[in-house]
């Protein structure tokens, strides 16, 4: 059961940002603007070291490169199994199979021995069900040929001097961009047909809750053939203006001090994962290394894919304060990959509710407070849904909308919503189409004729957010870091909190710190709260 919170007056809307019509014109976007000199992707080593770096410009060459070498085998529309490649090479060949036009299969590692593993299982049930013309491989094993099945065609590894203009449906909202397998835990993997503006839609809602901009660096160990690690590694950053550093999953699992020192290393930090990972920290990093992390640069810690625990929350809280990380950076979300990716998400910077509810009740469709600790569960609320999605909570066999409080399946209208599953025309509409009962197909209105997709998840909505921060606590805030900043420094210190987004920054991403105070003093920054020591 997911427990969500609705707001309970109307949110303020999202920024109106400008955002391309597919990855790939974001892409040449920023191949072509003033920061395509600065890095995109950054890949460290099991220690933390660097072994690669991309810029916007580097990217595109490499992408136009092995998309010239896609061409050569198939059409537009034609299936490529992109595999986990070390380092930079999955980036470059996922996006290299868009701007080719074909349609992108991320999927787990390629054998390479002869012992058989659930993963290789999982690849051949891939290949045997979209029908693949070519497997991207890596650069070092492009003397690969003869083998049986599909064509293998190396990542390049340096950029094309030939000019290469991307395929007519890379740039198409509509066209299909990939299929994104799902994890067959309850059936057969299944190839949910992901569209090009449903990748970017999506993202771009994620990038607006979060504020994720040019000043932000997305620090991520996540697979890149699960939706959560391919969306957040490489979409988000492109639609973003972000920076992206992307680190093998084994280096995660071996050492996650790795992950949390590259958090620390950047200003501002957008990472998700799931809740494992969370108290894996907790369990792998003794007090002693804690303390000698900073995490204070990490704004945003994303929590789903799974179950999130509230206990989990406490524990890493808990044992990561004197790492300076604080429990309202957590923010729980639910998604699915039938929906591109995210569905909710609480509001960065808010504490996560948790409610004690009856489990008994629960398990009768209703959200009652526990009254036996003996009796009770903690479902975490896992936020408002993103902009521009509906929500719905239904009863399954009636299919008609729950009332607030109600436990009932999750049915979901959004521009992330995707076009079905690939070659099951039949179970397809049941899946991505469904109406509630009694609606008329054709009637107009904003919640009549729509269809949903019904994600086989329970969830209860109760509650609401508040849709600003309250000016008291952020005026308290604020006089708190100014007398601590005060006490440290014998000059005088005046402290301004402004609203995200506002502040002047140089290409690069860092502040403009004498334009903050020209424009502070000049009125055209207004201060949400201020204190000074004067």
């Amino acid at each position: 059961m997911v427990l969500m919170t609705s707001p309970s007056r109307p949110t303020l809307p999202p920024p109106q940002l400008p955002y391309p019509a597919t990855i790939v014109e974001a892409l040449l976007l920023r191949a072509s603007g003033p920061d395509a000199t600065r890095p995109v992707f950054t890949a460290p080593g099991d220690g933390g070291e660097r072994l690669g770096q991309l810029t916007a410009a580097e990217l595109l060459g490499r992408v136009r490169a092995t998309a010239a070498a896609l061409r050569r085998v198939g059409g537009p529309g034609d299936r490529v199994v992109v595999p986990a490649l070390p380092g930079l090479d999955l980036p470059v060949g996922f996006l290299a199979c868009l701007y080719a036009g074909r349609i992108a299969v991320p999927a787990p590692p390629l054998r390479t021995g002869t012992r058989t593993t659930d993963r290789a299982d999982r690849l051949a049930v891939i290949e045997k069900d979209c029908a693949p013309v070519a497997v991207l491989v890596p650069a070092a094993q492009e003397s690969l040929q003869g083998h049986p099945g599909p064509a293998r065609i190396a990542v390049s590894q340096s950029p094309t001097a030939e000019d290469v203009p991307p395929a007519p449906c890379a740039l198409d909202p509509k066209a299909i961009a990939l299929l994104q397998y799902t994890s067959g835990s309850t059936s057969g993997p299944r190839g949910v047909i992901v569209g090009h503006g449903n990748l970017v839609a999506n993202q771009v809602t994620l990038r607006d809750r979060c504020e994720v901009d040019s000043g932000t660096t997305v620090v991520s160990w996540l697979p890149f053939f699960h939706d959560m690690g391919l969306c957040t590694g490489v979409v988000l950053p492109l639609v973003s203006g972000a920076a992206a550093v992307t680190m093998e999953p084994a280096t995660f699992v071996r050492d996650p001090m790795v992950w949390l020192r590259a958090i620390e290393a950047e200003g501002d930090v957008f990472a998700a994962a799931p809740d494992f990972a969370y108290e894996l920290c907790v369990r792998r990093i003794p007090p002693q290394e804690r303390r000698r992390v900073d995490l204070s640069t990490w704004r945003v810690a994303a929590n789903g894919a799974e179950p999130v625990r509230a206990e989990t929350l406490r524990r890493f809280a808990d044992a990561f304060r004197p790492s300076f990380f604080r429990m309202e950076v957590f923010s729980p979300g639910y998604g699915l990959a039938e929906c591109t990716l995210s569905v909710t998400l609480s509001r960065p910077l808010y504490e996560a509710p948790v409610r004690r509810y009856d489990r008994d009740a629960l398990a009768r469709g209703a959200a009652v407070p526990a009254v036996s600790p003996e009796t009770a569960v903690e479902p975490v609320g896992c936020g408002a849904p993103m902009a521009d999605v509906r929500m719905r909570v239904v009863d399954p066999e009636t299919r008609r909308p729950l009332p607030e409080g109600s436990v009932g399946e999750i049915w979901v209208d959004s521009p992330g919503n995707c076009l079905g599953y690939w070659g099951r025309e039949a179970e397809s509409p049941q899946v991505f189409a469904a109406r509630l009962d009694g609606e008329d197909p054709d009637a107009a209105g904003a919640d009549l004729g729509s269809t949903y997709v019904r994600t086989g998840d329970l969830e209860c909505v109760e509650g609401g957010e508040p849709s600003e921060r309250d000016p008291e606590i952020l005026a308290r805030a604020v006089r708190a870091a100014g007398i601590a900043v005060a006490r440290a420094l014998p000059a005088p210190v005046s402290v301004f909190a402004v609203a995200r987004n506002q502040v002047p920054r140089t290409t690069s991403g860092k502040t403009r710190r004498r334009d903050c105070a020209k424009d502070v003093r000049a009125g055209r920054l207004p201060p949400l709260a201020q204190w000074s020591s004067r």
